[in-house]
């Protein structure tokens, strides 16, 4: 009798095989991340550089397109560029910020006494006092700095595996041909599965990066309208903790407001700053998102909690950043094969997924 369903018939050895390999796999994720994270990130920047290769392509000069190698190093030229124009301005920031320290500690002081004041209670004038005493800014400060430097570090592996998979980009088509000699209806399916799985990463990143840019440059300009310093590095966080769901967004718009009352000593600032912070995201994330992103994420909220949990335990900070995106390129591949696509459909937010050619 045919199966009803898009779910396979798994004996109980079955389970237990799969089980006992999605243990393994996390092991070895958790064992062996200073390995893989670098990869996955190297992957995603290759994925990047590909594209806009692509987008060079469309430019003619004497009605032909640039050579595949040139266009290339183009995208990796641009993409390098950017990158270390962007690594350069965070360390300015944070090294302004490390700096001027002892002068923002003493505006921190002043807040802290209005704040007693207004608050008038002893016993929660206490349990700030000791939460205060325990705050150390400057090695918090410094702490960032050497995080920063390890992250440019461990950038130099990232463009080594950057280079490599440029690389192999020349031998893809001579493989694909060897392992479909015919070319026949095998290969046409294949290849249309792939330009899908292809096509569906694209605009998700490309979508999910654009609105984090969005939000970040406009942030930058607010932040900047309302005199707080080194927004560059607020922007920038912003930026990058829009990609994690649901808290990036909320922690984004703390930390500027924090600091634009450490530089005052107004507590008020706090209030304004993430009052305006959080109308920029609530604007983009419920009216300008959902008219750029469609169902790019196509992820259920379970699982984007999930993915969240489940990355950041294995990687850290850096895992719930690439939390959104590897669930995405998780369902998109699933969708495209027959005995995974029940995976694809239970990980989605409403079970629609992108059809398979027969």
């Amino acid at each position: 009798m045919e199966n009803e369903s898009l779910i396979p018939k798994m004996s109980s050895s079955s389970i237990f095989y799969a089980l006992a390999s999605f243990t393994l796999v996390v092991i070895v994720l958790i064992y062996f991340g200073s390995i893989f994270k670098p990869i996955v990130i190297a992957f995603l920047i290759w994925f990047i550089i590909n594209q806009l290769k692509l987008s060079l392509g469309k430019i003619k000069i004497r009605g032909k397109s640039l050579p595949s190698l040139m266009r290339s190093i183009l995208a990796f030229i641009i993409i390098f560029l950017i990158l270390s124009l962007v690594v350069e301005l965070l360390i300015q920031n944070i090294e302004g910020i490390v700096a001027t320290m002892p002068e923002y500690l003493s505006n921190f002081d002043n807040a802290y006494d209005k704040a007693t004041a207004l608050i008038n209670n002893p016993n929660y004038t206490e349990y700030l006092q000791e939460w205060l005493s325990k705050l150390d800014l400057s090695a918090m400060a410094t702490s960032l700095v050497s995080s920063l430097s390890g992250i440019v570090a461990s950038s130099a592996v990232v463009l080594i595996y950057v280079i490599f998979f440029l690389m192999e980009d020349a031998s893809h088509k001579i493989k694909l041909e060897k392992l479909f000699p015919k070319k026949g209806h095998q290969y046409v399916k294949f290849m249309h599965n792939l330009r899908n799985i292809s096509d569906s990463i694209s605009y998700f990143i490309a979508s999910m990066a654009g609105i984090s840019l969005v939000t970040g440059a406009v942030s930058y300009v607010i932040l900047i309208i309302m005199g707080v310093e080194y927004a560059f590095l607020w922007s920038f966080l912003i930026f990058i903790l829009n990609f994690i769901p649901y808290i990036g967004p909320l922690i984004s718009s703390i930390l500027p407001a924090i600091f634009a009352v450490i530089i005052t000593g107004q507590l008020m600032q706090f209030i304004y700053v993430f009052a305006v912070l959080e109308v920029i995201q609530i604007i983009i994330g419920n009216f300008i998102q959902p008219m750029i992103q469609g169902k790019g994420t196509n992820l259920a909220p379970v699982t984007i909690i999930v993915a969240l949990a489940f990355w950041g335990m294995i990687w850290g900070i850096v895992g719930m950043i690439l939390a959104v995106p590897i669930m995405a390129v998780i369902v998109i591949v699933c969708s495209q094969i027959p005995s995974t696509r029940y995976l694809a459909i239970i990980l989605s937010a409403k079970g629609d997924i992108p059809d398979m050619e027969d």
